[in-house]
């Protein structure tokens, strides 16, 4: 049965009719109907129609044509639950839960969930616990619990969407059902359900689980980031061991290229099955044909390997035929594809895959699938696994099953044991000790084998597996972690066990099998036993001098203790733990056979220590060496290990005889003595990190509580879980810290431990207090400082340092330790204290007391106050303030808004406009508050000063910009909305409102009363809808295009196959672009008056921003090092460019620094970042650049600043054991610069608080965006949506996440707002350009990533929290010489980061805001290969530019090399032409017909995807670049060609090595295309060759860039440059473009391809034309040769010619010398390639094909739109001839309804009230009275059936009544209805013909009352006519109205041809005779010569005027693409 969608939709209705109702009586369903309506409840998969509007009959019109059928019910389910909702916030709950569900509700089929809870069940699974995780209306619960198939059992369920839990709930009354998601479940759930089963959603969408985000597993990260991914990990971490999870998914899981997921599944479980169902499973149920997986596993964590089918299943594989991803464990298991077809097609998103089809519906499919099921769980089910309830069985077999085993006695024969060489040792220990259970060392666990490991397991409740021995056997194991044997020793020894405990011998590393040896037998009841050494192992070594040893830092396994006997204690000491305390020298064996009843020694291996050498300890000395340990304190020399062995042993003979008296106890007390030492046991599990504690037997003393408590102090805010602390004279850590308490949990410590953990604790505690004090108050607290120093030094003088061995373990052990490490910082060798100790780090405490000028006096006071303060300045320069006033004139203004001086930069810059209407308001009002009291407040000379203060502002003020010159934008957000209310009131003909939301960036339009200029003459008809005059203006207002679709015919299953309506699109883009372009035009023709308001308006919001003039020639940078400068790096004084700059960062807090490569930008970076730090303006700058150049600022910081504080972060310090130390080194010290990578600053963590607020900013525009798309009427695909919910659950995932890490923070780990970094210099900062925005204009070519980078996001975090801080815009330095690196659109990116408040001040919230102001959007329609007509948007026009450049130059200092007068070589660009060769000619001629047809294979690749389908252009763009390079780029097995590109640079390269050979001159080679990689041919590898055989260059002297792997080989192959012994270097952009000063010596640079962005081209030439270049100097005119290499008919010259056009344009935007106010980007770009015709016409050669491409495109576009226009005037004649018809219709109708009014009042009789009096008679009724005459009409209305036919019954006043029967099904049953109707000239029904059934009376009055209602009737009709006659003058108008570009048009052909014919011309061969013979012309093949550098008839300067005419080489081509309109 197919999917019936409006019967789906009131099944859906009426179940949630039903749950609502249910939910006000506080009910569940209780009948079987009751539950039938709910169970039919489907989701709302396949109707996604229920996101349209709705609300109102008028919306119907918004709605396609195939969905129309749903308006109606969906209009009654959204008023359905409107009513039942409490309020609107609830209503809004239920519809977004609704919309979010059409993506994922498909509710799996009856049959298929019974299909696999039936197989589960036979195959012996029992489930008592099940969990549902995503459980829609309840199928699998249904299934699962059916027919009572497990009593009693125990179900969860989540249900995330509202209506659907409620349903869940209402159907499950018994089951705990949670309307959440899933990721909402407690973590007590882990681990406790048998089963979890469901058909889970799927989506890229990242889930809100912030433990799975921030996990260290890479398969839990991806997990986090994928729903369906997510749900089968957090299944899997629910179920209990041996436990199964059954899901059915997407085909995504298994086929997915990131095998990170499977793998941890498969690391987790056991694969039990997987099952790929049909494409058509969720036809039936949900009208969707969808691919998906049945996976079932099973939990199993101990697994040892994987078997064969888990491999396959982690396999992804991708068919290279045709792009089909798929699974190979389908490939090895094609039975487990449930299907009867299958075909090669595309998925729902339009992806190859293989659509699967089964013929026999769902039960076909349910039927295979269970016979499938059972297979699979017979093989691979384990259900001894499952029955275990967490004991974990044995492992299976890696490959195949393996059948259990025959129980009989010969099966332990000793040769299937022998295999395992580990085993062959248990077997000969246990012959050894039968009677004891073997605990058998093996790396860092005790291994149990065996029956002893079964006895084991039940003893100790550890888990039993098995493991493979030898071929066929298998083994019993069991095992716990070494450092836990006392506790499982303790339990086997009570059990009645006698263990023997087997160590390793050998280094485990070094052997495969470390041979064992039982070391001590345990004996319940009776003494420890210690094996005798075997003889291999002396008992008594031979003493030996002690020595100086070496170690890797691993175990010494020859001559340490016992691993065993030793545990770490709290302060990472190694103490004993089953032997004694101390160590003492072994009993010589001699002594041993003389008493043998002596005790044996715990450590029978230790060396004998020579006391006889060294006197005994002093008290003292003995402390001291007795609390070293040795793992802490490796003896480094003889005189170490003597004394601390002398100390042991010392230690232990005073402890002997107390110990000996307690030896004889036995092992069941709660304590064992062994040879002086006390082992206290402890009960319980094993807790890591808390060891039971080792302590010398003492006298008795009173027991001491060490059971957690609560914490008796006050929470502070440093206390955190982990936190070591304080509390009743005992140290403790706290657990479960919250803000009003916590636990303290005691730690048993030595005395000494105890002293030292308390002064540590103190000292913490303190700097804790200390900073935090200062960070808030910005007081110094010397009481708290002097605390900490005295702390410190005790502590330092008893214990070391902090950050000594000894120390930072146990320090480490503290929550807070990694703060109190950093008070240490290490220089020349040894630790010292942070600057903490000595002043505040918080905050700057440099106090400037005397300065020398008034100007230095100025600089101070705005150091320190922010503003010009006399009184302070004037006690610094010891001058009077009035002086002082003097002497600053000019460059102080007094200023009356704050009544004080402000310094003339501060003062006459930014919006002086508004400054100066401000003052002037204040100077006016107080003259005209003083005009009758003068002199009464001494105000005058306050006025005199701020009349000077205006002046000096109006003379500063811009040149105001006229109403002539401005470009207006319809929908510019700052002109009034009651502006465009007027203009579109004017166009529509009738009132029209418009408003706007600066929240949503809305535009929202109405109209009064609709007519024909909306619904026709600016109305758009689509297939599915219709787009009326309003829909367009919105679009219009928005600069948007709607989206309109029609019919391409039907798919498989009927439905519409829907494409873009490019004609209907075109048609509404030319309305569109009338009513935007008719704003200026109607703007034009208003009063003078108006266009004086609307150009202040203007004029004041933009065009009022003012740049000082920054002069920082009086700077004297006190602490600058010239000499050092000068030394290592030539510079000998500063220039005044770089002096300038400084001055403004230091007087703006920040700017933009866009000076041109090899200015200096480095230096101005660290004088400007040193400048702040010394004069307070910034407390701790830093400086972030790219990695390759970070070492050189550093390093120049330093030159600089010799005796600076520079932090510089090296690779080591970013490592991530180091990380966390550095930031606290950032946070705790006064450093005057910290310096880092770009990538290294994107790992510091940002201040989680910003994180979450600028994230919520941009969660809160992703719905407000989904409903603006939809009011302007776009159709709502999935795939709009589903991009808009994964954009909402993304952000809602990121912040959950961030608020986990805030509450967690259980590192403490130091934030950016932590570290005090209060200015950020950022250098190269377009690497940071890719900041995410928002937009809706979503189809705009070269708008880049609107979702940004990760770095970018960083870098806005950090610069909004120092804005923050601030409260003002910038708190930043950017550096570039590209700062716009392609579009202008880069500058809103940069104001963003910037300027945000000014942003806000001009009403720009978004970039949508910003390009409504700035840009203009062109629509181009053009044809593609297939003869649409396609549409193309881009912003390619920027207006008001001047402005733009004013609000960019207001923070910026641009500076040209030229402007800064740096000493470096002229460029001399030369485009060197290359006809193309024999190969490339042939391949340019394929070009030109893949670019017509579209087929990929007469490229001889193989046909293009769907997806390549859309970038066709692109390839075709991509593959001309590499044929203009090389054709070996295309096809590797091409021939060399002697007349290639690589030939003629090699000739060229060549060349210049000859003539600069006595200089040593160098050359740069760059190409992004073909770089260089081993193995593989490449361009530069074949250029190298070329210039070694050809030309004799040794190879030694040609060098990759590519080669140098490490920092250190880049650096030394640049040295070699700058030397001359590399000669020649080859680089792409990326690698060579940057960061390479190897300048000294080049004398040549070449361009082999030319890159996308100006930027690029001007990091290639920095390379050679900087400064430093010495040769270019000396020895070539200091000009450096720049070689553009370009093909003919290739793209090489017009993209060359394109990047220099664009570089110019945004010079001059940079510079304000752009005479223009509007300017023309161009149209190609990297992301969309060249279009069509410009492409066929360069390849072509032809420049005049290109013009006639042009004028084609252009006249085809109009034709277009003519046609469009025609059709729009028919569709206007068809109207209005259709409303001539229906008036003279209704006038007829009109003037029959009179005559029957008339009739009827002339005879119809009324009593004395009016009221008609009823004179019916009824033909077959013989009685007359009105109640016997109604019955008979309603037994007439109940059992006549007439057929069809009128039949005439009676009559009233002499009008026939009649009857007619129609037929109606109801409820599947044919019913008859009757109606009666009045016959006149029309037929009269009152009540719709509808007798009263219940009311004779009412019945026989039906008829008079019919007659009495034509006068309304009338009415009605003579309205109708009214308003159809008010539309036909505008109908007329319509028709009558002319196309207006029919002329251009005429002339474009007139000029077409003309072209054709110039075309024809000169393509008619030409012949020419010389003495009467014809000659043949040459080919330019044939004449091709390459020439020699500067040769005057191969050189060509690069000049649009003088171009070579070769080709389409000239700027012509450009000059149609980017042209400079002028304002």
């Amino acid at each position: 049965m197919a999917f019936n969608r409006l019967q789906t939709m009131r099944d859906n209705i009426e179940a949630i009719r039903l749950v609502l109702k249910l939910g006000v009586a506080g009910r569940t369903a209780q009948t079987p109907e009751e539950r039938e309506i709910l169970r039919k409840y489907a989701g709302f998969g396949g109707l996604k129609c229920i996101l349209n509007d709705a609300n109102e009959l008028a919306d119907a019109a918004k709605w396609s044509k195939s969905d129309i059928e749903l308006f109606a019910p969906t209009v009654e389910l959204r008023r359905l639950i409107h009513d039942y909702s409490h309020d609107d916030k609830e209503f809004n709950r239920y519809m977004e839960s609704l919309k979010a569900s059409t993506l994922t509700a498909f509710y799996t089929p009856q049959p298929i969930v019974d299909a696999v809870s039936d197989a589960l069940k036979d195959a012996g699974v029992d489930v008592k616990k099940f969990l549902e995780p995503s459980a829609g209306q309840g199928a699998f619960i249904d299934s699962f619990l059916r027919n009572d198939k497990y009593p009693g059992a125990e179900v969860l369920t989540y249900e995330k969407d509202l209506l659907t839990g409620k349903i869940l709930s209402a159907l499950h009354p018994s089951i705990l059902t949670r309307i959440e998601g899933f990721e909402k479940i407690e973590s007590d759930f882990n681990g406790y359900f048998d089963v979890a089963a469901s058909n889970i959603p799927f989506g890229d969408f990242a889930v809100a689980d912030p433990a799975y985000a921030v996990s260290k597993e890479i398969g839990y990260r991806q997990a986090a980031k994928s729903l369906h991914n997510y749900f089968f990990l957090k299944g899997l971490d629910q179920v209990r061991e041996g436990g199964l999870t059954a899901f059915i998914t997407s085909q995504g899981v298994m086929n997915a290229a990131s095998p990170f997921i499977r793998m941890e599944l498969v690391k987790q479980a056991d694969l039990v099955a997987a099952l790929r169902l049909p494409n058509n499973t969720f036809s039936e149920n949900a009208g969707t044909d969808v691919g998906s997986d049945l996976i079932i596993l099973q939990k199993h964590t101990g697994k040892k390997s994987l078997s064969a089918d888990e491999e396959f299943f982690i396999q992804s594989v991708v068919d290279r035929g045709t792009k089909v991803p798929g699974n190979k464990f389908f490939q090895a298991f094609p039975q487990n594809v449930i299907c009867t077809n299958a075909k090669v097609g595309t998925d729902q998103y339009g992806k190859p895959a293989i659509v699967y089809h089964h013929d026999d519906g769902i039960d076909g499919i349910a039927e295979d699938l269970r016979k499938a099921l059972d297979e699979s769980l017979h093989l691979r089910l384990n259900i001894e696994l499952y029955n275990s309830i967490g004991i974990k069985p044995p492992t299976p077999d890696p490959v195949a099953p393996t059948p259990t085993p025959k129980q009989e006695a010969k099966a332990e024969k000793k040769s299937s044991l022998t295999n395992t060489p580990l085993m062959q040792q248990y077997q000969e220990m246990k012959k050894k000790h039968p009677d004891a259970v073997l605990l058998f060392r093996v790396g860092d666990f005790y291994e149990i084998f065996g029956e002893d490991a079964v006895k084991a397991s039940e003893i100790l409740g550890i888990t039993l597996t098995r493991r493979a021995n030898g071929s066929d056997k298998y083994i019993g194991l069991a095992g716990f972690p070494h450092h836990a044997l006392d506790t499982y020793l303790r339990k086997l020894v009570r059990a009645g066990q006698r263990v023997a405990i087997c160590e390793q011998l050998e280094d485990p590393k070094l052997t495969k099998t470390a041979k064992q040896k039982v070391v001590e037998i345990v004996t319940p009841n009776a003494e420890i036993q210690k094996v005798e050494q075997s003889e291999s192992v002396p008992s008594t070594p031979i003493p030996e001098q002690a020595k100086e040893i070496e170690t890797d830092g691993g175990p010494d396994y020859s001559d340490n203790p016992d691993p065993r006997l030793f545990a770490y204690n709290l302060f990472g000491e190694l103490e004993p733990r089953d032997a004694p305390k101390h160590q003492r020298p072994a009993v010589p064996k001699k002594e041993k056979e003389e008493k043998p009843v002596e005790k044996p020694k715990p450590w029978a291996d230790s060396k004998p220590l020579p006391t006889n050498k060294f006197r005994p300890l002093t008290d003292k000395e003995l402390e001291f060496y007795g609390s070293l340990n040795w793992d802490d304190n490796p003896p480094i020399n003889g005189f170490y290990e003597a004394m601390m062995s002398i100390a042991y042993a010392q230690l232990a003979e005073r402890e002997r005889q107390a110990a000996e008296k307690e030896a004889d106890k036995d092992y069941k007390s709660e304590t064992i003595f062994e040879g002086g030492t006390v082992i206290e046991k402890t009960e319980g599990y094993f807790i890591p990190g808390r060891q039971p504690r080792v302590a010398a037997q003492k006298p008795e003393k009173a027991e001491v509580d060490m059971s957690p408590r609560p914490f008796s102090e006050d929470i502070q805010f440093f206390h955190h879980n982990g936190s070591m602390v304080v509390q009743d004279g005992m140290v403790g850590f706290l657990s479960e810290v919250r803000k009003n308490g916590a636990t303290f949990n005691p730690l048993e410590l030595k005395p000494e431990q105890t002293k030292r953990a308390m002064l540590y604790v103190t000292l913490s505690e303190t700097y804790q207090q200390l900073y935090n004090y200062e960070a808030e108050t910005h007081e110094p607290s010397e009481h708290l400082r002097e605390h900490l120093n005295q702390y410190y030094d005790e502590f330092v003088e008893k214990y070391g340092n902090l950050n000594e061995k000894k120390n930072v373990k146990f320090i480490l052990m503290d929550a807070n330790g990694r703060d109190a490490l950093a008070l240490e910082r290490g220089e020349n060798g040894r630790f010292v204290k942070a600057d903490i100790f000595d002043h505040p780090v918080s905050f700057a405490v440099d106090e400037v007391t005397s300065v020398d000028t008034p100007l230095e006096a100025l600089t101070a006071s705005l150091n320190k106050y922010g503003v010009v303060n006399l009184e302070y300045m004037s006690s610094l320069v010891d001058m009077d303030e009035d002086s002082l006033v003097d002497n600053l004139e000019g460059h102080i203004y007094y200023n009356p808004l704050v009544s004080s001086y402000e310094v003339k930069d501060r003062f006459i810059a930014g919006n002086v406009v508004a400054k100066a209407g401000n003052v002037r308001a204040w100077i006016n009002h107080e003259e005209e508050r003083i005009k009758d009291f003068p002199g009464y407040d001494g105000v005058e000379p306050f006025i005199a000063l701020s009349k000077d203060s205006l002046k000096a502002l109006e003379d500063a003020r811009p040149r105001r910009i006229e109403f002539d010159e401005l470009d207006f934008n319809f929908g510019e957000r700052w002109i009034p909305t009651g502006i465009y209310s007027a203009y579109m009131s004017y166009l529509y003909h009738t009132d029209v409102k418009i408003a706007y939301s600066a929240s949503m960036d809305e535009y929202s339009a109405v109209a009064s009363r609709k007519n024909m200029t909306i619904w026709e003459e600016f109305c758009v008809r689509g297939h599915y809808r219709t787009y009326d005059g309003m829909n367009l203006l919105k679009h219009a207002l928005h600069n948007t295009i709607p989206d309109i679709k029609k019919s391409a015919g039907k798919d498989e299953d009927g439905h519409d196959i829907k494409v873009p309506d490019n004609e209907a699109i075109q048609l509404a883009n030319t309305k569109i672009d009338e009513i935007r372009n008719g704003f200026s035009e109607w703007l034009e023709a208003q009063s003078p008056e108006f266009k004086e308001k609307l150009v202040d308006l203007y004029n004041n919001k933009f065009n009022c921003f003012v740049r000082p003039q920054y002069d920082g020639s009086h700077q004297t940078f006190p602490d600058l090092n010239m000499k050092i400068l000068g030394d290592r790096y030539g510079i000998h004084s500063i220039y005044q460019s770089q002096m300038d700059c400084i001055w403004m960062l230091k007087q703006n807090g920040g700017g933009v620094c866009d000076h041109e490569v090899g200015t200096g930008k480095t230096l101005i970076m660290c004088i400007a970042a040193h400048e702040m730090k010394r004069l307070g303006l910034a407390h701790k700058p830093m400086i972030i650049g790219l990695k390759a150049n970070v070492a050189e600022i550093a390093m120049t910081y330093q030159s600089a600043y010799p005796n600076a504080r520079i932090l510089f972060a090296d690779e080591k310090s970013f490592k991530a054991d180091n990380r966390v130390n550095f930031f606290n080194q950032i946070k705790n010290n006064d450093y005057d610069c910290v310096i880092m990578s770009h990538d290294q600053f994107g790992k510091i963590p940002q201040s989680p608080e910003m994180q979450q607020q600028i994230l919520q900013a941009e969660l809160n525009t992703v719905e407000e965006n989904l409903e603006v798309l939809k009011q302007q009427g776009h159709d709502i695909s999935r795939g709009m949506l589903k991009g808009l919910i994964k954009r909402k659950e993304n952000l809602t995932a990121k912040i959950a996440t961030i608020q986990y890490q805030m509450e967690q923070n259980k590192d403490a780990v130091v934030d950016f707002k932590q570290m005090g970094i209060d200015h950020i210099f950022v250098d190269e900062s377009h690497q940071f350009k890719n900041l995410m925005f928002n937009t809706r204009h979503d189809r705009v070519a070269g708008l880049g990533n609107s979702e940004g980078s990760q770095r970018a996001l960083n870098l806005l975090y950090a610069i909004r929290t120092i804005q923050e801080r601030t409260g003002k815009d910038l708190g930043a330095t950017f550096l570039s010489g590209t700062t716009i690196s392609n579009s202008l659109t880069e500058l809103y990116l940069l104001f963003k980061y910037l300027r945000p408040n000014e942003l806000e001040r001009q009403d720009i919230r978004c970039f949508d805001a910003w390009a409504a102001i700035f840009a203009k959007k062109t629509t181009d329609f053009e044809f593609n290969v297939t003869n649409n007509i396609v549409a193309k948007e881009r912003f390619r026009y920027f207006i008001k530019v001047p402005e733009l450049a004013a609000f960019y130059n207001e923070i910026t200092d641009y500076r040209t090399a030229e402007d800064v007068g740096v000493d470096r070589p002229e460029k001399h660009e030369i485009l060197h032409n290359i006809p193309p060769t024999l190969a490339q000619e042939a391949f340019i001629e394929k070009l030109m017909k893949f670019a017509e047809s579209g087929d990929a294979t007469i490229l001889g690749r193989a046909p293009l995807s769907e997806t390549e389908e859309k970038a066709k252009m692109l390839i075709a763009t991509d593959y001309a670049r590499k044929m203009a390079l090389d054709m070996r780029m295309i096809d590797p097995n091409a021939e060399d060609d002697p007349n290639n590109k690589a030939s003629h640079c090699a000739k060229m390269i060549a060349e210049y090595y000859r003539r600069y050979d006595a200089q040593k001159g160098t050359q740069f080679v760059f190409s992004d295309l073909g770089t260089y990689k081993p193995g593989e041919w490449n361009v530069y590898s074949e250029i190298k060759r070329k210039l070694i055989e050809d030309y004799g260059i040794p190879a030694h002297e040609i060098r990759f860039i590519q080669e140098c792997k490490t920092e250190r080989s880049r650096k030394a192959v640049i040295e070699a440059m700058n030397s001359g012994d590399v000669r020649v270097l080859f680089g792409s952009t990326s690698m060579l473009g940057t960061g390479v000063n190897a300048q000294r010596r080049a004398v040549c640079l070449h361009h082999l391809d030319t890159p996308w962005r100006p930027s690029d081209l001007t990091q290639r030439d920095g390379r050679a034309i900087r400064a430093g270049n010495e040769t270019a100097k000396l020895y070539a005119d200091n000009k450096v040769d720049v070689i553009i290499y370009a093909v003919e008919k290739s793209l090489d010259s017009y993209k060359f010619n394109l990047l220099h056009c664009k570089a110019t344009f945004i010079d001059q935007l940079k510079s304000g010398a752009l005479g223009a106010r509007t300017i023309d980007e161009g149209a190609m770009d990297e992301k969309n390639g060249m279009n069509f015709s410009e492409y066929m016409a360069i390849l072509s050669g032809n420049t005049d094909l290109l013009e006639k491409a042009k004028l084609e495109k252009r006249i085809a576009a109009l034709e277009s739109e003519r046609k469009a226009h025609n059709k729009g005037i028919s569709d206007s004649k068809f109207r209005l001839q259709t409303i001539s018809h229906d008036i003279a219709n209704n006038e007829a109708a009109i003037s029959r309804m009179k005559e029957d009014a008339a009739r009827y009042q002339s005879v119809v009789q009324r009593d004395k009230d009016g009221n008609p009096v009823n004179n019916l008679t009824i033909d077959t009724c013989n009685l007359s009275d009105e109640k016997n005459m109604g019955i008979h009409l309603q037994g007439l209305a109940q059992r006549t059936d007439t057929h069809g036919q009128y039949q005439r019954v009676g009559e009233v006043y002499g009008f026939p009544i009649s009857i007619i029967s129609e037929r109606n099904l109801v409820d599947g049953k044919e019913t008859v209805q009757n109606r009666f109707v009045v016959e006149g000239n029309y037929k009269y029904k009152f009540n719709n013909g509808f007798i009263a059934m219940s009311d004779t009376h009412a019945a026989c009055m039906n008829f008079v009352n019919a007659l009495e209602k034509i006068p309304g009737i009338i009415e009605q009709y003579e309205e109708r006519t009214a308003r159809l006659k008010a539309d036909v003058p505008q109908l007329e108008a319509i028709i009558a109205k002319t196309w207006g570009k029919e002329d251009e048009l005429k002339q474009l052909k007139s000029e077409l041809a003309a072209l054709d014919r110039k075309i024809t011309a000169e393509l008619a061969p030409k012949r020419e005779e010389q003495n009467g013979e014809e000659i043949i012309p040459t080919t330019p093949q044939q004449s091709a010569n390459i020439a020699p550098p500067r040769n005057p008839q191969n050189d060509k300067r690069i000049n649009p005027l003088s171009l070579p005419n070769h080709g389409i080489n000239t700027m012509d081509i450009f000059e149609y693409d980017s042209k400079v309109y002028m304002g």
